[in-house]
């Protein structure tokens, strides 16, 4: 990996629509540069499973539309998090 997680995180995020700001492209969640390590990055990930999660159960809620709206970032993001970790060393077990 070239550069640190953070940046890399970024990188991708933007990559796929989010703005420079890390504001989602359907503007329903802005991220931070807290990212910074690969446990930061596993706790990212989890929380945006359990998000897309929740949204499955909340469409009666907050509308189809909206429920997809916040779907489409959250998976933008999922992927984002993948291609960081793949990229990530791997550390051998001692």
């Amino acid at each position: 990996m070239s550069g640190s997680i953070q940046s890399e995180l970024r990188k991708e995020l933007v990559a796929r629509g989010f703005s420079p700001s890390l504001a989602s492209p359907n503007d329903t969640m802005v991220l931070d540069d807290a990212y910074a390590t690969a446990a930061d990055l596993a706790g990212l990930l989890e929380l945006m499973v359990a998000r897309r999660e929740k949204i499955f159960r909340s469409v009666d809620v907050v509308g189809a539309g909206a429920a997809k709206r916040s779907y489409d970032d959250v998976v933008l993001c999922i992927d984002a998090i993948k291609a960081v970790i793949a990229r990530l060393p791997v550390v051998p077990r001692e």
